[in-house]
């Protein structure tokens, strides 16, 4: 989002202060990752600066406002609410659960590959849920045990049984137990959304252990009061702790003296620190600390960091409720002849979009904010934040932005009947608009992709050779779903910055 986007959707500064002194802490970044490291930190007793680029807190979770909406950054569903990262980090900071997660009747409403079902938010409801797909999806008998048998086993996996499935995809899962296509391309798909990947990049134990998670707690919701609620109720557990934060503060440069951090430039000033978090991407650190800091060998490593895919987006202000479901998720066009969905026919589907073009298949994904929280929108009516799956940045578009946003919307409107005929307004962002807004280069939804070389042991750790420096959120640390990913990186790094100050206090060399 541009400057004038921002003058356009009235920004306005949430926090204020000044940067006068030094501090144990400075993070950089106020998303969910940032936010819960420094929030810990400062739970810790550590004097904590919070540094955000933006006018508003929040990254991908902050909002605008426009004729009376209150609209999502992003694009958001939150996995585990109150029972996963979230909830354990408000509890931390002396909060309790301050944020309410709302659930809707019908939590989700899956359009496509010739499947309309609803996932109801009671788990009482879930087997005829299942029926339902099984009956449209019309499975060959043959297969029903085999699918009952895999479901079976990613439900009661151990977790050194997921660690044994964390080099491998989502494909190569599926097809040890089915090679029919419609339902490799049905639960490949299913399974590929977690983590923004398709699946034969996505690591089948990551996502069968985020599966394991969603059942057992089954509680996905949206926050009362948009998603900007999960990071400005953590910033303010942070400010309970003593914690300052600044919006409109961007960080230059990441200051290093003889092989450690030892602070941050920003606009008007130098900030003294001899601890510094980045939340950004691990290439984005190396660039703001300076390449000649980190040995080649770490450099290189951090090059063949792969990133997940991203999306172009679109907030719809709606006359009227058009659906009650809690969101839509689906793929167009939604009804496809039967041997038109063959494995071979997904994986071109996915170079074609890994390479700049257009897809045949275009899966959608699109929470409904004001279905949980009505306040979000003028009496009456209806917010959609919509997006849909396209490359990153550093991939040369073959087909120009606006082609991919009328796909999108082209999409919208069959998968939600009645979007077209309602809108109030609709602003659409490619994803150059979201990585100016998030400030990573790249533009990926998970800057350090969850694929089978990237989870578990393989995941980047908090550390870099440079002393003081560490990162989290999305690019390093921990397993989850994009903000519970973050939220838990945050907290485990700021835990690992506490262990490691007590053995080797402040000052001490």
């Amino acid at each position: 989002m541009t400057s004038k986007d921002r003058t356009k959707y009235n920004l306005v500064m949430e926090y204020s202060g000044n940067s006068n002194g030094s501090y144990d802490a400075v993070v950089i970044g106020s998303g969910v990752g940032g936010s819960a490291c420094g929030a810990i930190l400062a739970a810790h007793g550590f004097k904590v600066l919070i540094l955000e680029k933006n006018p508003r807190i929040g990254g991908s979770c902050s909002y605008y406002e426009k004729d009376g909406f209150k609209i999502d950054i992003g694009t958001h569903m939150f996995i585990r609410g109150n029972k996963g990262p979230i909830g354990v980090c408000t509890r931390r900071l002396g909060m309790g659960t301050p944020i309410e997660f709302r659930r809707t009747r019908d939590i989700a409403w899956v359009r496509g590959f010739n499947v309309d079902v609803r996932l109801p938010a009671s788990l009482l409801r879930l087997p005829f849920f299942l029926l339902h797909v099984y009956l449209q999806a019309r499975f060959p008998v043959t297969a029903i045990p085999r699918i009952l048998q895999m479901l079976y086993r990613m439900l009661t996996m151990t977790p050194a049984e997921i660690e044994q499935w964390d080099r491998r995809t989502v494909d190569e899962f599926i097809l040890s137990y089915t090679r029919d296509p419609y339902i490799h391309s049905l639960f490949g798909l299913l399974l590929g959304l977690y983590f923004v990947l398709p699946p034969w990049s996505a690591s089948a134990g990551e996502s069968i252990w985020n599966l394991q998670s969603f059942i057992k707690d089954y509680n996905l919701g949206y926050p009362r009061g948009g998603a900007v609620a999960v990071p400005q109720t953590i910033l303010n557990g942070a400010r309970s702790h003593g914690a300052t934060v600044l919006t409109n503060t961007a960080v230059q440069k990441i200051l290093v003296e003889n092989g450690a951090a030892v602070g941050v430039a920003v606009p008007g000033g130098i900030i003294r620190s001899p601890i510094v978090v980045s939340t950004t991407s691990l290439e984005d650190t190396i660039r703001l600390a300076g390449k000649e800091h980190f040995p080649l060998p770490y450099r290189q490593q951090v090059q063949d960091i792969k990133g997940s895919l991203i999306a172009v987006q679109a907030k719809i202000g709606l006359k009227k409720k058009v659906t009650g479901a809690g969101c839509v998720c689906g793929v167009y066009p939604r009804q496809v002849p039967r041997e038109n969905l063959t494995r071979e026919n997904m994986l071109t589907n996915f170079v074609l979009l890994q390479s700049g073009r257009i897809p045949q298949f275009t899966p959608i994904y699109c929470p409904i904010p004001t279905n949980f929280d009505s306040s979000l929108a003028p009496p009456g009516r209806q917010l959609l934040t919509a997006c849909a799956i396209a490359p990153t940045t550093d991939v040369t578009l073959q087909d120009p932005p606006e082609a991919w946003i009328e796909k999108m919307l082209a999409a919208l409107y069959e998968l939600i009947p009645g979007v077209k005929e309602n809108v109030l307004f609709l602003d659409t962002f490619t994803v150059q608009d979201l990585a100016d807004w998030i400030g990573k280069s790249s533009g990926a939804a998970i800057t350090t992709a969850q694929t089978p070389d990237q989870v578990g042991a393989k995941r980047p750790g908090h550390l870099t050779p440079i002393k003081g420096l560490y990162v989290c959120g999305d690019n390093a640390g921990a397993r989850g779903v994009g903000t519970e990913l973050a939220c838990q990186s945050g907290m485990d790094c700021a835990d690992l910055i506490h262990r490691q100050r007590r053995q080797y206090p402040i000052g001490d060399s």
